[in-house]
């Protein structure tokens, strides 16, 4: 079943607001199997809204839009859905009459525009908002379904949860279910890892596709089966032919971080850490000090007031300053050095990082916290 996913509002499209409800309907779609080929995001206009929808419909079994079903006038997604069904607006009294006595509550007025939360287009289903006052909207159309659910994430996941997500389950009338193995590599690069798992690629159940971030790729192995032992057994050896090739680079998989590696392996020692940081301007230690505050002995940020001697620990990581660029060419490579120390010895690394002072800070960061993991997997 293809359902497509269109959020509303102008505010996503200037950046005011983050777009995550998209991306948390489209990981509850992917959950229960579905297919999820686009997403779209559109304004406060009637017209292209309604074009929005038209164009999905075309093109999926299932709309899910979020946003635009509040009480002011630029929310228009009923009217868009209303128009594209060829449907009058109605309004569900008996809501109406619950949303006018929750407003008298706190004012003797009620807004007139309040009461559009309980506006439908003619013939379509109310959808309970365990959260908030307006109604969703599920309405079939020429053998297609639209849903609508607000756009305040908190009534958008439970409206979707509680009653869109189990009406898609039986309009699809099928078991399948989606299950996803995220792997995390670091070491090699974006291209590299493309081309040792090329193969890998071209299947289509179950699928292998890849997303890089701050120097660590992740590789995701994605299988659709009856139920989740099913799923299970297309990943397991796709994931163990990809850490075949990879060996090493692969350091976790899932919601494992460097971060959460590095604190359980110092737990796991008894060791406590701590971070001299110069370029990083002490980003590693912030994020080992939010993994396991227990294991986290201080930082000290040098280059500042806060430079002094070093934090009493096991294991001390030592990031020095951003290098001067050593490219004559438009693109820029500036190194940092590194050093760890541990009760088993000494590491000193030198990276070349590409770009501006945020970029290199964030590389640095990475590349610190990874140089932390492979000196305490190295300490035994």
């Amino acid at each position: 079943m293809i359902v497509e996913v269109i959020a509303v509002g102008t505010e996503l499209l200037l950046g005011q607001i983050t777009n995550t409800n998209a991306a948390t309907i489209g990981a509850r779609l992917a959950e229960e199997g579905f297919d999820a080929h686009y997403q779209v995001t559109v304004g406060d206009n009637l017209d292209r809204l309604a074009a929005a929808i038209e164009h999905a419909l075309a093109r999926s079994d299932a709309v899910a839009l979020t946003g635009g079903i509040g009480p002011t006038q630029d929310d228009l997604t009923r009217e868009a859905m209303a128009r594209v069904a060829g449907r009058a607006i109605t309004r569900d009294e008996a809501h109406a009459a619950w949303i006018g006595n929750r407003v008298r509550a706190r004012s003797p007025e009620v807004n007139p525009t309040v009461l559009r939360m309980a506006d439908l287009p003619e013939g379509a289903e109310g959808l309970p908002n365990a959260n908030g006052a307006a109604l969703g909207v599920a309405l079939e159309h020429e053998g297609k379904w639209m849903f609508a659910v607000p756009g305040v994430p908190v009534e958008m996941i439970a409206m979707l949860d509680g009653e869109v997500i189990p009406r898609l389950r039986n309009l699809a009338g099928d078991d399948s279910i989606l299950r996803s193995r995220v792997l995390r590599a670091w070491g090699l690069g974006e291209s590299r890892i493309a081309e040792l798992l090329d193969d890998l690629f071209q299947t289509a159940n179950p699928s292998v596709a890849f997303l890089i971030s701050d120097m660590e790729v992740k590789i995701r192995i994605s299988a659709k089966a009856a139920g989740p032992e099913g799923a299970q057994s297309l990943i397991d050896p796709v994931e163990e032919e990809i850490r075949a090739r990879l060996g090493e680079v692969v350091f976790g998989a899932d919601a494992e971080t460097v971060e959460s590696i590095v604190v359980g392996r110092l737990a796991q020692l008894g060791w406590r850490m701590g971070t001299i940081e110069e370029a990083t301007l002490g980003q590693v230690g912030a994020r080992v000090a939010l993994a396991d505050p227990e294991v986290f002995a201080g930082s000290i940020i040098t280059g500042s007031a806060l430079a002094g001697g070093a934090p009493s620990s096991d294991v001390i990581l030592t990031v020095g300053a951003i290098g001067p660029d050593l490219d004559p060419g438009p693109r820029t490579t500036r190194q940092v050095e590194m050093t760890v120390t541990t009760p088993a010895g000494v590491t000193t690394r030198v990276f070349d990082f590409g770009g501006d002072d945020e970029r290199v800070r964030s590389f640095a960061t990475i590349a610190g916290l990874h140089l932390v993991r492979l000196a305490l997997e190295a300490a035994g």
